[in-house]
């Protein structure tokens, strides 16, 4: 339930401090994205649409899928 407006519960604990807060960052990115992995569902996009998409594409995300795709060139074995 929402407290009355004008009043805040503030819980007894101490705040936390910067550095903790973002450990609790990295740690839950790193949960979530193992939780992610183990659900990915593998999908068929046409070709044409991968390329159509790439010229809408930031340059840091062009960099990731570059990236993305060499690596997956190393996994098969093709250089």
């Amino acid at each position: 339930m929402n407290p009355p407006i004008g009043q805040v519960h503030e819980p007894d604990e101490a705040l936390h401090d910067v550095e903790a807060a973002l450990e609790d960052v990295r740690r839950l990115r790193k949960v979530f994205q193992r939780e992610a992995i183990g659900r990915a569902v593998p999908i068929n996009v046409p070709l044409w649409a991968l390329l159509e998409a790439l010229d809408y594409l930031r340059p840091d995300e062009l960099r990731q899928v570059a990236q993305r795709a060499e690596a997956r060139l190393v996994t098969i074995g093709v250089s």
